[in-house]
């Protein structure tokens, strides 16, 4: 069962004063923006009541499974259908064939060390960092594509 914003405030008031739910939102965004901001740097952010830490990790790709970039191959697609072409189908094996594959040697993500985490049941339990235009996600995208050295920040697994 995932909580939401509304479980969380309730709870909340349940157990301490009653804050305007306004002001709580305020203070958990500028909490979890500041927490983001923090890891970006390439540090880690100890959750505390042994949940361990939260931090972005590089990872080398594995060439014997290639990965999809999705945003290019999308753009690529879209060309094609511009220019009038058919694409791909996987079943007649007629057309265009529109996917590009990641070719770096390393990607970056968030990672959340459940080594050292002590919840019961943890497998059970992941870390999304969101995506859109105002996601975490694409915050770490922007960053590594401003700046060429800073995947260094992070340490290599």
């Amino acid at each position: 069962m995932g909580y939401t914003f509304k479980d969380i405030y309730n709870s909340y008031i349940e157990e301490n004063e009653y804050i305007d739910k306004s002001i709580f939102s305020d203070i958990c965004h500028t909490f979890n923006m500041g927490i983001i901001e923090y890891v970006l740097e390439g540090k880690k952010f100890n959750m505390g009541n042994n949940l361990s830490t939260i931090s972005i990790i590089r990872r080398d790709r594995d060439p014997r499974s290639p990965r999809i970039d999705w945003g290019e191959s999308n753009k690529y697609k879209k060309e094609l259908l511009d220019k009038g072409e058919e694409i791909y189908d996987h079943v007649t094996e007629l057309g265009t064939k529109w996917f590009i594959y990641h070719t770096d040697e390393f990607y970056c993500k968030y990672y959340w060390n459940k080594g050292k985490c002590k919840v019961p049941n943890k497998s059970v339990y992941r870390f999304d960092a969101t995506r859109g235009l105002k996601g975490n996600k694409d915050k770490l995208i922007a960053l590594l594509k401003e700046d060429d050295l800073a995947y260094l920040k992070f340490k290599k697994y």
